[in-house]
């Protein structure tokens, strides 16, 4: 997809001026055609993708993630490398977990190489870094992506937080150094990334495509802190997810917790930024599908923002779901503190009801695509 800048910076212009209000170009609640019926606070619930501490299926945070499922106070857990160690506590965790609400998003980064947590020491099939797996070529490629996928629901998830659609560069810390990206051509990247996406919605799972604007040449790793990316980042990083767009394969997109001041004058991480997800990714590129969160908890984030201001910024920015492991300084009420946070912002007019049924809309045409 083509980038004219001015276009851009003028598209983020505009939504700049509305971003404070949270309200321009929301529709009315009554006016999202054929929205379910759902109360508030199962609206914002719909939007919580939560994560744990503990990796047995019978251990104190499945239980608790059981119960906030069963009571329908989340809308999905995420899976990270510390709940899934060995393969058969971590499939028995899966399955415990997809019973309490079969219907719920269960999320995993299987992305390949030194990301993806059900691993071949696990007894899955190895998904080589993409630096290494772009020398068998794409047919070759793609045959994998298929035995994965299947792998992957077989397991009981339904959302890989992947595929990595930015653009390589080997100075880089968190994308290049490990052989992340599929390469520095942004067509060559794309297609990659769409027989990903292929491959693992044919088997009913979701793809987040990451990071949006790019995170690839970036220098400093958002797990850890502030990454500011003004004078490194470049337009054409973006042109690998603008094609994903064009070609339809994007249905979930995640932004990066990265600091672009070329693009969000108030030096405002991308995840905050209403310039960057309502203005470009949606007014200039017209996105249409859901957005979603990195984890609210990395460095990025938590050492800047308290979790309510993170919450509440992140929904503002336009993001429709909220991605939050919950493993630095664990909070066992979060989904009630969120349910908290949210009608409070909506009572002080920080936030609209509309913007929270705008992302319920989303989330339900991402349901009918994956699943059919």
């Amino acid at each position: 997809m083509s980038i004219d800048r001015r276009q851009m910076l003028a598209g983020m212009g505009a939504a700049g001026l509305a971003g404070a209000g949270a309200k321009a170009d929301i529709p009315p609640v009554h006016e999202i055609a054929e929205a379910p019926v759902r109360p508030l606070e199962v609206q914002i619930a719909r939007l919580i993708i939560m994560g744990f501490v503990g990796s047995a299926a019978d251990g104190a945070g499945a239980d608790a993630m059981v119960g906030h499922l069963e009571a329908g106070s989340i809308g999905g857990v995420l899976m990270l490398r510390h709940n899934a160690r060995e393969r058969d506590p971590a499939l028995a965790l899966a399955a415990r977990l997809r019973a309490a609400s079969p219907d719920a998003w269960l999320a995993i980064d299987q992305e390949g190489g030194v990301v993806q947590r059900l691993n071949a020491e696990m007894g899955f099939t190895r998904i080589p870094r993409a630096t290494e797996l772009t020398t068998r070529g794409l047919e070759a490629g793609a045959e994998l992506f298929g035995v994965a996928a299947r792998e992957l629901a077989d397991a009981g998830f339904n959302m890989n937080l992947a595929p990595i659609a930015d653009l390589y560069d080997p100075d880089n810390d968190a994308i290049g150094q490990y052989g992340r990206a599929y390469g520095p051509d942004p067509d060559s990247v794309a297609a990659w990334c769409a027989a990903f996406i292929e491959a693992f919605e044919a088997q009913g799972v979701a793809c987040a495509i990451k990071h949006f604007p790019g995170h690839g040449r970036s220098r400093g790793d958002s797990h850890d802190g502030y990454v500011d990316i003004s004078e490194t980042w470049t337009f054409e990083e973006a042109a690998p997810f603008g094609q994903l767009m064009r070609s339809g394969h994007a249905h979930l997109m995640m932004g990066a917790h990265l600091i672009n001041r070329r693009l969000e004058p108030d030096g405002l991480p991308v995840t905050l930024s209403r310039r960057v997800l309502h203005g470009l990714l949606r007014q200039v590129m017209g996105y249409e599908g859901v957005v979603i969160t990195d984890d609210l908890d990395m460095g990025a984030i938590r050492h800047h923002y308290s979790r309510e201001q993170a919450v509440i910024g992140a929904l503002k920015a336009g993001n429709d779901l909220l991605l939050i492991s919950n493993s630095a300084n664990p909070d066992p009420d979060l989904p009630a503190n969120i349910q908290r946070w949210v009608l409070a912002a909506i009572e002080r007019g920080e936030l609209t009801e509309a913007r929270i049924a705008e992302a319920n809309q989303r989330l339900d045409a991402l349901e009918a695509h994956v699943r059919g």
